[in-house]
């Protein structure tokens, strides 16, 4: 809805500078460079960012990361720790793991960690207190907990993540959805910023500093802008985790106000678009924008036509990935992840209004079929 008021207004102006060139032209003299160049080169950047995107346009074949079977069963009651940082999307992420625990078997347990040092270190010290046979990691910096790997390491306990940044640094499995992953994702959000704006010159990132994805976000979708766009603007704006769930969206609309140029944005963490729509509108501001890490309510908005787009996450899928990760490691079975390009548009999907998922809480389903595959891979019978 938003995106194509910004094309109609480049539109026109594309018009108007066309017929500024035919007149300059019938003076005979040498046509200096005009608007109209810059236009030609807006819609090149749309043209580039659109071929760009095809991969996670959400079609096609796909398959799972890693799709051969377990060398074993997995033992029934095994016990796995959730390592819960206390976002909306964590908890989603929780509820994901429900439905492989119980085909499995498994003794799922959730234990928060809080988001200061203090309570990440009084949280992991509980999880090496449990003994469990593998723990699942959303988010949370090891760097926060690295004398708790250590004495997980000594107890033969693996560690698998999503989401988490330097992983191999502190002597964990790399996670699917590393840095390059996020990088990647970055790059689809800055062309889609482009793309769905009709080649917006104004753009702003919504940056969660605490998270240490969102900074390859920011990365990956600085480095698209700047190649499809050299002469755009891609203001950065910290927003702190604190306030997602809460004020996220009043400093956008603040920011909003305060650089009226903006004509779209880009949101590292989708949570910051949720109750957006309805306050750009009491304040009479109308930006649309693209995030990452959707949450129900986005999908809601998304297919009310409230918000413009959401980068999808399948997070079913992420789930049931990094499960099947932590049950290679707990046998020791050797595994290996696909390029980063198969996984990062296996898992995600530029979604708008047109392909809306129908559950908003289910949301975008990469593989309709991922379950029975997995439970093949599991040995389940």
């Amino acid at each position: 809805m938003h995106s194509r008021s910004i094309r109609k207004t480049r539109a026109a102006a594309l018009v108007a500078a066309g017929a500024l060139l035919l007149t300059a032209c019938s003076g005979g003299s040498e046509p200096e460079e005009t608007s109209a160049d810059a236009g030609a080169a807006g819609s090149d950047a749309v043209a580039a960012a659109e071929e760009f995107l095809v991969p996670w346009n959400g079609e096609g074949e796909k398959n799972l990361l890693i799709d051969e079977p377990l060398d074993a069963p997995v033992k029934e009651g095994a016990h796995v720790v959730y390592l819960d940082v206390g976002t909306p999307v964590s908890a989603v992420m929780w509820n994901n793991l429900q439905a492989p625990a119980e085909l499995l078997g498994l003794k799922l347990e959730r234990v928060e960690t809080g988001r200061d040092a203090q309570s990440v270190n009084t949280a992991m010290n509980t999880v090496v207190e449990l003994a469990p046979d593998g723990v699942i990691n959303i988010t949370l910096d090891p760097i926060f907990f690295e004398s708790q790997i250590e004495q997980l390491d000594a107890l033969g306990i693996p560690i698998v993540s999503g989401s988490v940044m330097n992983t191999v640094e502190y002597g964990l499995p790399e996670a699917f959805n590393g840095p390059e992953w996020m990088t990647t994702n970055g790059q689809v959000l800055g062309a889609a910023a482009i793309a769905r704006s009709g080649g917006a010159e104004d753009l702003v990132f919504y940056n969660v500093p605490e998270f240490p994805f969102s900074k390859y976000e920011l990365e990956g979708a600085q480095s698209k802008v700047a190649e499809l766009c050299p002469e755009c603007e891609l203001r950065v704006v910290d927003i702190p985790i604190a306030e997602l769930g809460s004020t996220a969206a009043d400093r956008v609309i603040s920011d909003l106000q305060a650089n009226p140029q903006t004509e779209y944005f880009i949101a590292a963490v989708d949570e910051v678009q949720i109750g957006l729509p309805s306050k750009l509108e009491l304040a009479g501001i109308d930006v649309p924008g693209i995030g990452m890490w959707t949450a129900p309510p986005n999908n809601e908005q998304v297919a009310a036509g409230d918000q413009d787009a959401t980068l999808s996450v399948d997070l079913n899928l992420m789930m049931w990935t990094v499960l099947d990760q932590l049950l290679r490691e707990m046998g020791g079975q050797d595994y290996e992840w696909p390029d980063v390009a198969t996984r990062a548009s296996t898992l995600t999907r530029v979604t708008e209004q047109a392909n809306a998922p129908e559950d908003p809480v289910v949301g975008y389903v990469a593989i309709a079929d991922y379950q029975d595959r997995f439970a093949a891979n599991w040995l389940v019978d």
